[in-house]
């Protein structure tokens, strides 16, 4: 049986990736409401006091009202995807490791983030969940060591986060890891439509 670290011991801060309009949706899916609060609420909410800073990475840093312990960073080129906002925040942020999460994964466990950013200390350069033959490259842990790779894959219009794995070292975390923090299924599941909607707010009830 696998124990979660409850806190990073401040060793690790937490990324939430917000992109922007949704051409599925028709607007900014990181200002979609359930249970009284916004995704993008829903992470900081979950995600504070397991990770010593968190960093919001997005095109518009101006329209979030959040407490002031979460620092915005707008991308420097914008249009670049999850890729040009991680490497903004990595770039701002003050620690080599950091956990990342898209605000469209409202039900990724506070729990597994922590294990993951424990486990990054071994002297990878990366922690990503691999799940049903792929990874979950926007729920991971990411040091600053991949920032040189990251800003290569940029420079040459590379924007799919899977492709640097190649290039890193990876750790996997494997399902018998991933299934000690529920099912996979919910907690990787993205809202991108609207019957993701109407399943998130069924989870809500």
């Amino acid at each position: 049986m696998l124990k979660p670290a409850r806190r990073t011991g401040g060793s690790v801060n937490a990324i939430v990736l917000c992109g922007g309009k949704s051409s599925r949706m028709g607007f900014d899916k990181a200002f979609i409401k359930a249970g009284g609060r916004t995704l993008v609420e829903r992470q900081v909410e979950a995600l504070s006091g397991r990770f010593r800073k968190i960093i919001l990475a997005t095109n518009s840093p101006e329209k979030y009202r959040l407490p002031r312990r979460v620092e915005k960073v707008a991308d420097a080129v914008p249009g670049l995807g999850p890729l040009g906002g991680l490497a903004s925040a990595l770039e701002r942020s003050d620690l080599r490791y950091n956990f990342t999460v898209a605000c469209d994964m409202p039900f990724v466990s506070p729990d597994l983030a922590a294990y993951m950013a424990g486990s990054i200390k071994k002297g990878y350069q990366a922690v990503v969940p691999f799940y049903r033959g792929e990874y979950q490259p926007l729920c991971a842990v990411y040091s600053r060591d991949c920032l040189g790779e990251i800003r290569e894959a940029l420079a040459r219009n590379r924007l799919k986060i899977v492709r640097l794995f190649s290039r890193l070292k990876v750790r996997k975390v494997p399902l018998r890891e991933l299934k000690e923090f529920g099912d996979p299924d919910i907690y990787f599941r993205n809202i991108n439509t609207p019957g993701d909607l109407r399943f998130l707010s069924s989870f809500e009830r």
